[in-house]
């Protein structure tokens, strides 16, 4: 019996996951505060020099994604972007001040944005049935990578220095190139693209707008209070390094609720997804706000709510792409996305140093509330069946996701 060739593409594709999360953890809890030391303790400052390559690599995104499309091409775009983050590492660990931070990443923006919606493409070809169960074992693997990376980040931090945390995470990155180049060359058109064909919009379907309108709204609380997360825990509430890792490796091992979240995203209408996410939010920034101690803070952010967001945001992106070019219409949300997260993250590190971070947890908690009880009404074409008006907790007594408990 011959092997279905999509199995060894899975597979590899898995393998990639694990091992970009695992190394991406080994830096990513540290990172912030890196910046933030280099920044001389300024929010603002951290703000902007994290926000800055980040816009830089969106309008790149874009110009990339539609270059993906015009082609057919994914995997040299994904390599061009892989090969791009491990220099850059490389570069980054010898950076001294804020300002060589922010030339070496803006730098590596221009090219290393050239992976991102070449690869969300690449899945959605290569998936399209049974997404939403896909998503949860694809991301389980990551989540498996993930913990062990952030477990180990900690004790790494301490015992090498984040430069050198730097260093091995650019060589451990080997490895996924290595899977990428194993995967067999797609079809091309040979196209050679305009310069007009390359900033061309892509058809955006009409639904989309109301989806997107959503995620604004349920995004906000991490893009207010994201910047400052790993920092309050350390640097005010006196959190040690190990603590601050084992608690990122949790919430990253948290993450394997994308398997019924998966299946969940399959049966629940995208309504309902978000507004659990959006009350779950409420719950977790209301909890930061609140927490005394790093423990108490530790309890609140191992909480699974984003891997709920991401699975059914994800899943319905991908069947929003089927009507149009993929690439570049995720690139297109990209920009969209990374243009809205800059601004607010600079005008949150502006509020972080007149008031305190503290104040961003409380203003997170309330955009919160307020996406959870919005997303209702924006998102009735997703619904599958429009609703009564009723109030958004009557609606959560009344929905599928609480009646089999109630019944009991």
């Amino acid at each position: 019996m011959q092997k279905n060739p999509g199995d060894a593409i899975k597979k590899k594709l898995l393998a990639y996951n694990f091992t970009s999360s695992l190394s991406g953890n080994l830096v990513s809890p540290f990172l912030s505060l890196f910046i933030y030391e280099l920044a001389g303790g300024s929010f603002l400052a951290t703000s902007i020099g994290s926000q800055l390559p980040a816009a830089i690599s969106a309008v790149m995104s874009f110009i990339w994604a539609r270059l993906s499309d015009s082609t057919g091409k994914r995997k040299s775009f994904i390599l061009m972007a892989s090969l791009t983050g491990i220099v850059s590492s490389v570069a980054l660990s010898f950076a001294t001040n804020l300002q060589q931070v922010v030339i070496i990443q803006s730098l590596g923006a221009i090219t290393g944005s050239a992976g991102g919606s070449a690869f969300s493409a690449l899945l959605a070809e290569k998936f399209r049935n049974g997404r939403g169960e896909f998503l949860g074992k694809y991301n389980a693997m990551g989540v498996a990578g993930g913990f062990i990376g952030g477990l180990a980040s900690g004790e790494l931090y301490t015992l090498l220095g984040y430069r050198n945390l730097l260093r091995l995470y650019a060589a451990l990155n080997i490895i996924p190139v290595a899977l990428i180049l194993s995967i067999d060359e797609e079809k091309t058109t040979n196209a050679k693209p305009h310069a007009r064909v390359i900033l061309h919009i892509p058809r955006v379907p009409r639904r989309f707008w109301r989806l997107y309108a959503s995620r604004l709204l349920l995004t906000l609380p991490g893009a207010i209070s994201g910047g400052v997360l790993g920092i309050y825990f350390l640097r005010y509430l006196g959190g040690s390094p190990e603590a601050w890792s084992t608690t990122v490796a949790i919430t990253v091992l948290a993450g394997l609720s994308t398997i019924p979240y998966g299946k969940l995203a399959d049966k629940l209408s995208t309504s309902e997804m978000f507004t659990m996410a959006g009350l779950g939010w409420t719950i977790l920034y209301a909890g930061y706000y609140l927490a005394p101690n790093p423990l108490v803070f530790a309890f609140f952010f191992i909480i699974p709510v984003w891997p709920l967001f991401w699975i059914a945001y994800t899943k319905a992106l991908m069947d929003i792409s089927d009507e149009t070019e993929r690439a570049t219409f995720y690139a297109f949300e990209g920009v969209l996305s990374t243009i809205y997260g800059s601004v607010i993250g600079i005008l949150a590190g502006y509020l972080a140093d007149a008031t305190s971070p503290r104040t961003l947890f409380l203003l997170s908690s309330l955009s919160a509330l307020s996406a959870a009880i919005l997303v209702q009404k924006l998102l009735l074409p997703f619904s599958g069946q429009k609703r009564a008006k009723t109030n958004p907790l009557q609606w959560l007594m009344d929905s599928s996701i609480l009646q089999p408990i109630l019944k009991r």
